[in-house]
């Protein structure tokens, strides 16, 4: 074994240390993935997602599902620096067994979302507060096919951000607060194992 000194890039994340402790960010990958692309000069947006707009399998299929499913896979890898992709990325990759154009069209807006973001990250600070925070939400019946809903939550360990997720519920929920009760399930199981963790971990 060699010491190889502070850490600075694993696996596609970028390390900086920082007066506040580490920021983590993947501004290489992003960039080969938008080269990848061929976007590298498109024109970056302020939003990954539209406001309120639902994907469907109606539509035109797309004439390269390879490539939306090799894309679609890439920007997966570029959640775990940028958790406000999570929910963009999710519903894209819902459709990768038969991809339309408006799936693909959804792809590339994120893209140019991430054009404008590529130097952006996850800051994670020096702190002692030991505390749990948990954020849960759901948005009813969000899928016009399924009429699933899907769970989102945010775990945080003092200031900073540990655990996200954003996923399509298993069953129908008859109301918003019957999905939201679902979604607070989920969360909960998950704060239990990182407490579970952390006793672990002596903390």
């Amino acid at each position: 074994m060699k010491d190889l000194r502070s850490l600075h890039y694993f696996l596609g994340v970028e390390v900086h240390h920082n007066s506040y402790g580490l920021f983590l960010s993947q501004t290489k990958y992003a960039l080969d993935l938008l080269h990848h692309a061929n976007m590298v000069e498109a024109k970056p947006i302020t939003t990954p997602y539209v406001v309120g707009q639902h994907l469907s399998i109606e539509g035109k299929l797309f004439s390269d599902p390879t490539l939306f499913r090799s894309l679609a896979g890439a920007l997966q890898y570029l959640t775990i620096t940028c958790p406000n992709l999570s929910f963009s990325v999710n519903s894209i990759c819902q459709y990768m067994h038969a991809p339309t154009e408006d799936h693909f069209r959804a792809l590339e807006r994120i893209l140019c979302y991430v054009k404008g973001t590529v130097h952006h990250g996850l800051q994670l600070h020096r702190n002692p507060s030991r505390d749990l925070l948990a954020y849960s939400d759901a948005d009813w019946a969000g899928c016009p096919d399924t009429r699933r809903s899907t769970t989102g939550y945010l775990i945080f360990l003092g200031p900073n951000l540990i655990s996200w997720y954003s996923k399509k519920q298993s069953t129908v929920s008859r109301s918003s607060a019957e999905a939201k009760y679902r979604s607070l399930a989920v969360t909960t199981a998950e704060v239990a194992w990182i407490v579970q963790l952390l006793r672990d971990l002596h903390l």
